[in-house]
């Protein structure tokens, strides 16, 4: 169970002012509050005694105007009774006090005889009248000022009630004959300091909002100025050419010594960090726990991520929905070094080959720290590489081809013109029928060694202007027969600005014919193909050919521009790489994409004007 005491920490703590504004806040609050609550309670305690000391001031004076008014009054009547001297002194002196009285609102005055021992007058008369002739009690103040002969002020409860009471002494022939009071109810004192207290609190609690409202004004904008250097002190690892906004006063010589000491760090830097940034292999260095503390330009370059993205991250999270293991943390968590690996690295956007070096990172100590990669993109060096081989292989098989289909087309033209001769001297219609199979077949090979010879040695292209859109359009015709209609849906989406290119229009109408022959065949009951052209750049067009057919799978998708390489049992394997050698002689390119029983889409990307180079 916890204390009482460490749950009272506890609360303190939680409603403990944090960031430095929420503490200058509190602290600006405080110091303007505390004086102004002990300058208003000062102002409170001396306004009550100016108060008190005014209604003495004021109680004394009516005292002093009835001793004034009352002169020798009291030796009147000496004969009479007691009682009857009594009320002809009321009748003398009334009108004195109830006229005095009048002209102090709220206070009540009056004479005491000492010798008869009673109250004479007690004004205004007609409210304290009936006091005439009482005898005051023993331990009454007033017998204090008749037995001293001195002035007295007193509060308490008297004849009246709770009273201010001002009393001075009645002195004749250096006697005390009796004495004076002047007195005003306790309410009407507390009442009018009331009203003086709730004016000094308006004024506080006016000046204390005012203050505060002042205070969170000024708070904000130093908060504001404060979040604008904190900012740009989280964004100064990231990036040393980070620059403050200037800023006035304190906060301003601040935002100066960051932006100075960002100018300083920029050019205290060592060789060795220039010569990473400026590397134009990708350098990723981490720490001990794996989280991503260095990255130069060019690794953001090749793998696509920011450093925004990964600094300070875990760098194995990049990797979790992946088959992928880093090198470097192979390298940092088992000790191993790798030189030159050929990996497959999955980018923020792509899929890209690299090659990648590894070491461990220790400080002068000889403990590891970290680990560091450096690594090349290979993904360009192995298509050039992929397009050499795949030319080469198509060279050497060109040439192999010319020389095949030269030696066998001579004896096929023999074959070809005996067996003529001998259909035409035949009678026996089954022999007939054979010389037609033979010459047949003579016809299939002729043909099949035409693609060769146009594979190995292709006519030279005749280049003109030409509209892909038209090229599209008469390939279309020879492909949508009656049958092929009634099962697969052509949707054509041709972009209708499109310019004329400099292309063999004949040519690329072969490749088109190839492809859109392939989709077709690759839908085996009904079906759908899009053909789509648009300008990609004014140097630029593209089309594609897509369809929902059986697909291609990833094994074959690497062979299907291959030299004699067909999924189909009557096919040659030259339709799609005689495609790619024209698409290829146009200064163009030929992509696919494909997945398993969903579909394929040949793309192709041709210049405008011939000889304008792949684009990237």
């Amino acid at each position: 169970m916890s204390s009482p005491i460490l749950d009272y920490k506890r609360f303190i703590q939680r409603f403990r002012p944090h960031t430095l504004r929420s503490k200058m806040m509190v602290l600006a609050i405080v110091m303007v509050s505390l004086p102004t609550l002990v300058i208003g309670y000062l102002v409170e305690t001396e306004g009550r005694d100016a108060l008190l000391q005014e209604k003495k001031i004021k109680l004394s004076a009516v005292t002093r105007l009835l001793d004034d008014a009352l002169k020798d009054s009291f030796k009147l009547y000496p004969d009479l009774p007691r009682d009857q001297r009594i009320a002809a002194l009321n009748k003398q002196l009334a009108p004195v006090t109830d006229t005095i009285t009048k002209a102090f609102s709220g206070v009540g005055a009056g004479y005491y005889n000492r010798e008869l021992d009673a109250i004479i007058t007690y004004g205004p008369q007609a409210l304290h009248g009936n006091a005439v002739g009482v005898t005051i009690k023993q331990n009454h103040p007033g017998r204090d000022v008749m037995a001293t002969g001195e002035p007295l002020v007193r509060w308490g409860s008297q004849v009246r009630g709770n009273i201010m009471n001002s009393m001075i002494p009645i002195k004749r022939d250096d006697q005390v004959i009796g004495y004076i009071w002047a007195n005003e109810l306790s309410n009407d004192i507390a009442r009018q300091a009331l009203a003086m207290d709730l004016k000094i609190i308006a004024v506080i609690c006016i000046g204390m909002l005012f203050s505060i409202w002042m205070i969170v004004a000024f708070s904000r904008r130093f908060a504001s100025d404060i979040d604008t250097i904190k900012s740009g002190l989280n964004e100064l690892p990231l990036n040393l050419k980070t620059q403050i906004p200037p800023m006035k006063g304190e906060m301003g010589e601040i935002s100066d010594s960051v932006n100075s000491l960002s100018r300083a760090l920029r050019e205290a830097k060592t060789l060795n960090e220039l010569i990473i940034e400026s590397a134009a292999d990708g350098v990723i260095s981490v720490d001990i726990e794996g989280c991503v503390t260095m990255m130069n330009p060019a690794a953001e370059e090749i793998t696509g991520y920011r450093q925004k993205e990964l600094i300070g991250r875990p760098y194995a999270e990049i990797f979790e929905n992946t088959n992928f293991f880093s090198p470097v943390l192979d390298t940092l968590i088992h000790d191993i070094e790798h030189v030159a690996l050929e990996v497959d690295y999955p980018g923020k956007n792509r899929t890209i080959q690299i090659s990648v070096s590894t070491s461990q990172l220790r400080n002068a100590q000889g403990d590891t720290v970290g680990a560091l990669v450096i690594f090349t993109d290979l993904t360009a060096k192995k298509e050039v590489q992929r397009r050499i081989e795949q030319a080469e292989r198509l060279a050497t098989l060109g040439e192999l081809m010319a020389g095949v289909a030269h030696e066998v087309r001579n004896p096929l033209t023999a074959i070809s013109g005996f067996v003529q001769i001998l259909k035409d001297s035949e009678t026996d219609p089954q022999r007939l029928e054979y010389t037609q199979i033979i010459l047949k077949e003579v016809h299939s090979i002729n043909k099949v060694i035409q693609q060769l010879l146009d594979f190995a040695r292709p006519r030279p292209s005749l280049y003109q202007k030409i509209n892909l859109n038209q090229i599209i359009n008469q390939s279309l015709i020879l492909v949508k027969t009656k049958g092929v209609e009634a099962r697969i849906d052509f949707v054509v989406q041709l972009e209708e600005s499109l310019s004329d290119i400099e292309a063999d229009g004949e040519l690329l109408k072969q490749v088109l014919l190839n492809l859109l022959i392939n989709a077709v065949q690759s839908i085996a009951a009904r079906g759908e193909i899009i053909i789509t052209t648009r300008a990609l750049s004014p140097d630029w067009q593209e089309i594609t050919i897509s369809d929902n057919g059986c697909g291609i799978s990833d094994e074959i998708k690497t062979k299907i521009f291959d030299p004699f390489y067909t999924t189909k049992p009557s096919g040659t394997g030259l339709g799609l790489s005689i495609s790619h050698r024209i698409i290829t002689a146009h200064d163009g390119d030929i992509t696919l994409t494909s997945k398993l029983n969903q579909g394929t889409t040949f793309t192709i990307v041709l210049p405008v004007k011939h000889s304008e180079g792949i684009p990237q």
